[in-house]
């Protein structure tokens, strides 16, 4: 347990040295975010609202694989994985057991050649003598791999959860872009507003206050649109970090994959969740810890015996008892989180399919009034506040869809890595 804790440690040091944490933008709540999925999936969800591709974009899909490639920090926790996968357990056998048989020949020097202060200069080595027995016992007990296998996927739990970090930037900058469309149009209603009013204060129609009012919404919409353009600014430069990108290159992103039906339907909670346990590194350590204060458990029990009321006795019994319940609650929380994601997947879905529906509704109002604006029966200012309104609903939809994607992919990278944030 040490000397795993000691691994990951070093292993943190490097990453967040390096930058691994990428920073919220100030005021806003990036949603999760996730990889790969649990099944493929044939079918496109019906009448979902699209986002415009842009030519040679970064897609969705591709993220992970270029932040593995061009993150540096990621870049090094491959190489402290690749020393570990690489290690060669027969040459340290050799070398320990050289370093054991060096002691000893030197001890026994000491005890040939030096009277009486032989005794002493041979003792002063015996602790080196036993950490390196200990280390050799090890390796030939296969402890020393189980360890370092137990870091290995500690490492890689880190990687993936860096890679989580870069997809949820992703989807927080797409969010940003529907934000900033949003004052956009806000900023253009309040534009018109403005020019109207203007107008009707000179003619009499209304007060200066209500000119000014207006005028003072319009410059709190455009000082949101800034601060909000100057925090999409900043997640971008994140994202070009992560994805080898020159900051002061170009970098766009593609639209987000959509959810589709066959995706959902594939998903199912009991196989689902028993893959998730397998994967998990969380509960992989759990488990480990649990096997460790078993096995002190059972070195008390042999060296002191089941009657014996010795302290160490005591305390080895009751942390292993103590450890149980601690792995039991592990796994229970754990199926709590899986289970609760699964149904926040299944509402997301269905919060989807209201938003289109919405949408459909707000689609077939603004016909309408297209049409009586060709008959001359409404204004030109109340046809741009019937298409604002069409538009909001698509933004909804596209919001819908994004925390529905946001979840789903959670929920994949649940299954597949054993990975539950929250």
């Amino acid at each position: 347990m040490e000397k795993r804790t000691a691994a990951l440690l070093l292993a943190l040091a490097t990453v967040f040295a390096l930058g691994a944490n990428a920073a919220e933008p100030a005021g806003s709540k990036p949603e999760a975010a996730a990889a790969s999925e649990p099944a493929a999936a044939q079918t496109e969800r019906a009448e979902t609202p699209a986002e415009p591709e842009a030519e040679g974009a970064l897609a969705f899909d591709a993220l992970g694989a270029r932040m593995r490639e061009s993150y540096y920090p990621l870049l090094a926790l491959e190489e402290n994985v690749q020393t570990l996968e690489e290690w060669d357990y027969r040459r340290t056998e050799d070398e320990l057991r050289d370093k054991i048989n060096g002691i000893a020949d030197q001890q026994w020097a000491y005890l040939s050649t030096v009277p009486g202060m032989g005794s002493m200069l041979s003792a002063s080595l015996q602790p080196q003598y036993d950490a390196y027995r200990d280390a050799f016992d090890d390796v030939r007990s296969g402890k020393l791999q189980s360890d370092n296998e137990g870091v290995t996927r500690q490492l890689r739990n880190l990687q993936d959860q860096t890679v989580i970090v870069g997809e949820s930037l992703y989807i927080t900058l797409k969010e940003l872009e529907t934000q900033d469309a949003a004052l956009s149009r806000t900023i253009d209603a309040l534009g018109r507003s403005d020019a109207e009013l203007t107008l009707r204060h000179e003619l009499g129609q209304v007060s200066a206050l209500t000119v000014q009012q207006v005028r003072a919404g319009l410059a709190q919409a455009e000082s949101a649109r800034a601060t909000l353009r100057m925090n999409a600014d900043n997640v971008l430069l994140q994202l070009k970090a992560m994805t080898g990108t020159a900051l002061d290159g170009e970098l766009t992103l593609a639209a987000l994959p959509r959810v589709t039906a066959g995706q959902l339907g594939a998903m199912a909670l009991d196989d689902d969740l028993a893959r998730a346990k397998e994967a998990s590194y969380e509960l992989y350590d759990a488990q480990k810890t649990l096997d460790d204060a078993k096995k002190d458990y059972n070195d008390a029990l042999k060296k002191y015996g089941a009657n014996s009321k010795k302290n160490e006795w005591m305390q080895a019994k009751h942390t292993w008892q103590a450890a149980q319940y601690t792995f039991e609650n592990a796994l229970q929380s754990y199926e709590l989180k899986f289970r609760a994601l699964y149904a926040q997947v299944k509402d997301a879905s269905q919060a989807a399919d209201a938003k289109r529906a919405a949408l459909a509704g707000k689609e077939a109002e603004y016909a309408a009034s297209a049409l009586k604006y060709e008959q001359g029966n409404l204004s030109a200012n109340a046809l741009a506040d019937a298409k604002d309104a069409l538009a909001e609903a698509k933004d909804a939809a596209l919001g819908a869809e994004r925390e529905l994607f946001s979840q789903y992919r959670s929920y994949c990278w649940a299954v597949e890595y054993g990975i539950l944030n929250g």
